[in-house]
């Protein structure tokens, strides 16, 4: 007992509390049993008051260096699963009980039929089911005799049907009433479906290791959680590639990066960014993971060093700003500069040539009979050519890089997922897909920005939750992590990797940069959409601006400050390129995923 008079995991849980206070929903004194309904019931949002002590609690309490609440964390988590299988197993087991009384229902109709060989043979029949129920209800209490039970009335059921099957023709040949065959077939059909059923139920209950809320209508997790369980063996290699981490970094706390990502990675039981050392400032759960002083440092981003420098493109784009009108625009796309005329140089006058092809294909837009605004057919085609196209020719003029559209893996990503295997292999070569590349050919070909697209735009679709959350985030890193593999490592806290996704007239830039260790922070711009109307064309000319920028900031580390190496060190062949200089930033590969298997 502690000095207070407490148990010492009483004591625990009250600190852990307080510490973790959050509004309406921890602002209650510890409970003493956390199984009680009663503790949730003060809560306004008692669904997300569970969510927030099974999601983020019961890890924290798990991975914690204090004994006693480590003690709790382990008791908590047991004891949520056994209630949640209860409830489970209790509401299959009141499910069966309901098909197993409709079929007695059904006996006692065919035991009063008129023909006295069919009833004598039915009552018989009955009575071996009933000794059969009593025998296999003495063991029914546990899950697993439960099962036997409703598999042995199911197979009993079946040899019935087909023994009056028989009947049939050894009977005056009057058959039973069709209405009663139709409901033992319904019957039976129930008994099989409730069978797979439990036995699924119980699979998956044996199977998962922490207990998540559940929608009683959807079946899908409070969260919307979609990712795969993080198994015991992801877990090891998890803490394999956090041991050979050497380059962390440091924070204002004194703690590292790479330990607090380990800490709250390890725990959990689905993938996460996490386990790839990814930080998602936009996850409200990373950001509890840090000090406020610590969470400002990681947020300080750094400045883009390239600008607008061209005086025609910054002219024409203030130009375009201030004309609210399609006259004034097609007044200014009819009066080109002179440089785009007979002494037009696509490596110095392109991007200001682009400026006024993508104006021009954006205003038909606006002066087409047809209002794709107001139109509510599916236009996935039309947004990606005649609007997000633009983005197809903007790198023309960059030597050996062009936008690779359509379905294809990525360079990186069928390297990581690939590299591992031993010698020459079989197996195809595979990759994580996406929508669009922007690819640079040579001796070696390269990936530098990677582009998801939609029908729609639908923030709360799972497929934008997938491929933002997730997707786009790992093929970045694998880009990151190849691009940045042979620079100067002085440089690498200005070096950025971008992700494009887009839906209907909406798109949304992605930026992944590096805090100068083995972890990434990875950030989501604020979505650009597509001026509804010709008045407020200057929004779709300051995104026109922005995909400048963007183009500009890529471009730059296509050229990086490669680290020096010597003629020795080439004419040695070491495996290390700088014997007395051994290079200490290195990013870790994305940890590898659950391949998608077909149903």
């Amino acid at each position: 007992m502690s000095k207070q008079g407490k148990s010492s995991m009483e004591y625990a849980i009250e600190a852990l509390t307080k510490d973790l206070q959050n509004g309406d929903y921890l602002r209650q004194t510890s409970p003493r049993d956390f199984d009680a309904e009663g503790y949730f019931a003060g809560f306004q949002d008692q669904r997300k008051a569970r969510s927030i002590w099974s999601s983020t609690v019961i890890p924290r309490l798990i991975s914690s260096s204090h004994g006693e609440l480590r003690q709790v964390g382990l008791a908590l988590q047991k004891k949520w699963a056994s209630k949640s299988y209860r409830k489970q197993l209790d509401k299959a087991r009141a499910q069966a009980e309901v098909v197993l009384d409709s079929v007695h229902k059904h006996q006692a109709r065919i035991l009063d039929h008129s023909y006295k060989d069919l009833c004598h043979t039915l009552q018989r029949r009955e009575e071996s089911f009933t000794e059969a129920k009593s025998t296999t209800s003495v063991t029914s209490t546990s899950r697993n005799d439960h099962v036997g039970t409703i598999a042995l009335t199911h197979e009993h059921k079946e040899k019935e049907q087909l023994e009056n099957a028989d009947l049939l023709d050894k009977s005056k040949g009057v058959a039973p009433d069709k209405d009663d065959l139709a409901e033992l077939d319904k019957n039976r059909a129930t008994l099989d479906l409730e069978k797979d059923v439990e036995e699924k139920t119980i699979k998956r209950d044996d199977a998962s290791n922490v207990v998540e809320s559940e929608d009683e209508e959807t079946g899908d997790t409070e969260d919307g959680s979609f990712l795969a369980p993080f198994t015991e063996q992801d877990r090891k290699s998890f803490a394999d590639t956090f041991l050979k981490i050497q380059n962390k970094v440091l924070l204002p706390s004194g703690n590292h990066v790479e330990d607090v990502l380990f800490a709250a990675g390890v725990t959990k039981n689905q993938h996460s960014l996490l386990h790839s050392f990814i930080i998602d400032v936009d996850d409200d759960s990373v950001r509890e993971l840090f000090q406020e002083e610590d969470w400002t440092f990681i947020m300080k981003e750094q400045n883009m060093s390239v600008e607008l420098d061209d005086k025609d493109i910054v002219k024409t784009l203030d130009a375009l700003k201030d004309a609210g009108s399609a006259e004034a625009i097609m007044e200014i796309l009819n009066h080109r500069p002179l440089r785009l005329g007979n002494a037009y140089r696509m490596d110095h006058d392109y991007e200001l040539k682009w400026l006024f092809d993508s104006v021009s294909k954006w205003i038909d837009i606006y002066t087409m009979p047809f209002s794709v605004f107001t139109s509510d057919a599916t236009l996935e085609y039309f947004w990606r050519s005649q609007v997000w196209g633009v983005l197809d020719t903007l790198f023309y003029d960059i030597p050996n890089t062009l936008m690779i559209g359509g379905e294809g893996h990525g360079i990186e990503s069928k390297q990581r997922r690939n590299q591992q295997q031993p010698g020459r292999t079989l197996r195809k070569a595979g990759g994580s897909k996406s929508d669009g590349y922007l690819r640079s050919f040579g001796s070696t070909k390269s990936d530098w920005l990677t582009i998801e697209g939609a029908r729609n735009w639908d923030p709360f679709a799972k497929k934008y939750k997938m491929e933002a959350y997730w997707k786009l985030a790992r093929q970045m890193h694998d880009i990151f992590r190849a691009r940045t593999a042979d620079q100067d490592p002085s440089t690498l806290k200005n070096f950025r990797t971008y992700g494009l996704i887009f839906g209907g007239p909406t798109i949304q830039i992605h930026v992944m940069a590096s805090l100068g260790g083995a972890s990434t922070v990875f950030r989501r711009r604020r979505p650009l959409t597509l001026a509804a109307s010709i008045e407020s064309f200057e929004e779709n000319v300051v995104m026109l601006e922005i995909f400048m920028l963007l183009k500009r900031d890529i471009v730059r580390t296509l050229t990086p400050q490669r680290k020096r190496v010597s003629a020795m060190d080439l004419f040695k062949g070491t495996t290390t390129i700088l014997d007395s200089e051994p290079i200490s930033f290195t990013i870790p590969l994305a940890h590898p995923s659950p391949k998608k298997r077909r149903a």
